[in-house]
């Protein structure tokens, strides 16, 4: 213990007789707090979005609600867009899918600087409109400024590692002198443990210290679903990987330019040689092509809807929703092709679904070939799981295009069964929509 102690006090010494080292650490800490800040800015702007249109939704609800008193009362005509048929009730029913932002996304901004958080769905609405994509990408983002957490964590770690490591026992065997420490009644593997483990708690204590203070912030102590644990764990396990790496090549380098140039070698092929070669690997074998897919169906497959007779488009209404045979339109003789035409958007909903389905699996394919490559490509692997642990990765999003899926169905489900069976709302009606939706 004595001997445990004596060399985390010349390691300290050493430290800050060591102005680039203790520059290093200063910078690495800037860039934490400069990311973190990032993430919670992000956080908060997506919550205060969130909560101005759910401010918005119920002033269009209570102006509707006061439209349809005013109709009942006699003291306002239908307008054109005829609020007492079950179609422009429901494309007046405020219907947001949300993807609420974790607290966690502090420390991780993943995807949710790619794709929207928010979105007004109507029975003509997909999983991949443009509007769930935003206009600039990731990395982008990253060049004007954008830095988060994980990328700090991530990339920047191993260059600090490596610059507080690469002349620790190799200092000693520059000047030569490394066999007299061993004499000191002490192996040259416990030597440099005890050195590396003082560096690994620095670097932990840092990471730890202000997690807590940005994770206080955020309230993700507050939220029983963040995953804060397991994000202390995860980097733990990082920077573990990384210290063993640089204890083996400092344990058998030569000198501290050997080991630095080792060390540096290694963060290139983890960091950049190898994730751009899976990348360029998996995007050769999936490439992304579900932009022409959607095109596809908007021009050919719904513009060959579109051309359908009404008695045409009847019988595959009918086909398509075995259900519409038993309302009261289908049992009347007599035809209304407005209503016919209020339908259209459910054969739509259709041609999209199996597209976005094809894409899903697409991803789903390209995801787990991906993840074939872990093992070798580590670095990668760990960043993913940042982004899970979040709520900011692909998962994340895909359950949010599943939400919006949802209410579509739900707002087509509605049109269909209420236009079908003339059904003519009303106030009470109106705020039934309006519960379905919240």
């Amino acid at each position: 213990m004595k001997t445990f102690i004596q060399i985390f006090r010349s390691e300290f010494l050493h430290l800050l007789r060591s102005p680039f080292k203790v520059i290093t650490l200063s910078l690495y800490v800037f860039a934490i707090i400069y990311g973190c800040q990032n993430g919670l800015n992000l956080f908060e702007k997506q919550n205060k979005e969130i909560m101005t249109i759910k401010s918005k939704n119920e002033e269009s609800i209570s102006k509707m609600i006061l439209q349809y008193e005013e109709i009942e009362n006699g003291m306002q005509e239908k307008p054109r867009r005829d609020p007492t048929s079950p179609y422009w009730a429901i494309w007046n029913t405020p219907s947001y899918a949300f993807k609420y932002p974790s607290p966690m996304m502090v420390f991780s901004l993943g995807q949710s600087e790619q794709y929207g958080y928010y979105k007004r769905v109507t029975n003509w609405s997909s999983t991949f409109d443009s509007d769930l994509a935003e206009e600039i990408a990731n990395p982008e983002r990253l060049a004007v400024g954008t830095l988060d957490f994980n990328f700090v964590f991530t990339y920047l770690s191993p260059i600090l590692i490596i610059i507080l490591l690469f002349n620790i026992g190799g200092l000693e065997k520059d000047l030569r002198f490394d066999h007299l420490v061993y004499l000191q009644n002490i192996s040259k593997k416990k030597w440099l443990c005890i050195r590396f483990l003082f560096y690994l708690i620095i670097t932990i204590a840092l990471l730890f210290v202000f997690m807590f203070y940005y994770s206080l912030v955020a309230g993700a102590f507050k939220d029983y679903t963040s995953n804060l644990i397991g994000l202390l764990y995860t980097i733990i396990i990082y920077l573990l990987f990384w210290f063993t790496i640089f204890y083996f090549i400092n344990y058998y380098g030569k000198g501290s330019s050997d080991h630095a140039m080792k060390m540096i070698s290694m963060w290139i092929a983890l960091c950049i040689v190898i994730p751009g070669i899976v990348q360029q690997v998996s995007s050769i074998k999936y490439p992304l092509n579900y932009m022409t897919d959607f095109l596809d169906v908007s021009r050919e497959q719904r513009n060959n809807i579109f051309d359908l007779s009404a008695d045409s488009l009847e019988i595959k209404l009918t086909q398509t929703f075995p259900r519409l045979e038993k309302t009261l339109y289908a049992a009347d003789t007599s035809k209304d092709n407005s209503i016919i035409n209020r339908s259209v958007s459910g054969l739509v909903n259709i041609l999209n679904k199996n597209v976005s389905l094809k894409i899903e699996n697409s991803n789903e394919e390209k995801n787990e070939f991906i993840k074939k490559f872990n093992l070798i490509n580590p670095v990668t692997a760990f960043n993913n799981q940042l982004n899970a642990l979040t709520d900011t990765d692909y998962y994340a999003y895909l359950q949010y295009r599943k939400q919006i899926q949802f209410i579509i169905d739900k707002k087509i489900g509605l049109i269909l069964d209420d236009t079908w069976n003339k059904v003519v709302v009303n106030k009470l009606k109106y705020i039934e929509y309006v519960k379905n939706f919240k």
